[in-house]
């Protein structure tokens, strides 16, 4: 990855494409919001692949992540993650252990626990 200043704002240039990064939400995302991502988008890979480990269907999955932040650097300081499943083949009891297991695993949220309160809830749909 490289990242240029462009325009008034970074372009992150990957294999993959162009992300486009800027404090201006017109310009790019926003830093906290690719953080955000980053946590959400690393806890639903666990969490697919602990339910695929475990041999838990479902017809869909949607994380719906809020960020909270605080103080004068408007540093982040919780983020609740909401998990939506379509038609899955388990207990609420079980959900509840593979969410966790997920939680454990996931090198972004083990990154900045003790930092970053991370909740979950979960519904079915």
């Amino acid at each position: 990855m490289k990242l240029t200043y462009e325009n008034d704002r970074w372009v992150a240039n990957t294999d993959d494409g162009q992300l486009h990064i800027s404090g201006k939400e017109e310009a790019g995302y926003r830093p906290y919001q690719l953080f955000t991502s980053a946590i959400a988008g690393c806890f639903g890979e666990m969490l697919t692949h602990v339910c695929g480990k475990k041999r838990i269907s479902y017809e869909g999955l949607t994380i719906t992540p809020e960020t909270t932040r605080e103080g004068a650097a408007n540093k982040i300081s919780r983020i609740h993650l909401h998990i939506i499943f379509e038609r899955i083949s388990t207990s609420d009891e079980q959900i509840e252990k593979v969410m966790k297991l997920a939680m454990k695993h996931c090198s972004m949220v083990q990154s900045v626990k003790g930092s970053i309160d991370i909740t979950m809830s979960h519904e079915l749909i």
